[in-house]
């Protein structure tokens, strides 16, 4: 596959820190942590938000079973994955949290350099985390893009559903 003739020991350890943010502890830890901290921040509708990401991951991994999409077999490195490969839950989660983390980023951060800079680096984050499951040969590229866009959908609903509670107050 063309993004695995870029193998190197480097680019494999960085491929599997990056795919680490998609495992269910980390995830779920990171939601959690976001969600506690907009809570302490007073940004209730916000924490709730962030909490309800885990909904659409979770549908996420129920679609895999109905497409039922086999994984690819040329893993690279890092041990394989038991469950099956459409759509990517990695890019389903990076998708949503971090867009979810962009948008209110947006909302949060006043300084306009560190707001642009966090919100970019977040972007990068996200393509990272779908690239290197494409790069560690546990999912196909379409997987990824099956992700994206079942992460965007979902991203949008939950967007606005939380300005529909906000302009409601």
């Amino acid at each position: 596959m063309g993004l695995q003739a870029l193998q190197s020991g480097w680019l494999d350890d960085a491929a599997l820190a990056v795919s680490l943010l998609g495992l269910v502890p980390v995830s779920l830890a990171l939601v959690l942590t976001a969600s506690a901290v907009l809570l302490l921040m007073r940004r209730h509708c916000d924490a709730l938000i962030v909490v309800l990401t885990l909904v659409p991951i979770v549908a996420g991994s129920a679609l895999k079973v109905i497409v039922e999409r086999p994984r690819p077999d040329y893993l690279l490195a890092g041990s394989a994955p038991e469950s099956l490969s459409f759509p990517s839950g990695h890019s389903i989660f990076a998708f949503l949290v971090g867009g979810i983390m962009i948008f209110l980023i947006g909302d949060i951060v006043k300084t306009p350099l560190l707001r642009r800079w966090l919100q970019i680096t977040l972007a990068l984050l996200i393509l990272a985390v779908g690239a290197s499951r494409v790069y560690l040969g546990v999912h196909w590229p379409s997987d990824v893009i099956g992700g994206y866009l079942f992460g965007g959908l979902a991203l949008l609903g939950l967007i606005m559903i939380r300005n529909a509670i906000s302009n409601a107050r």
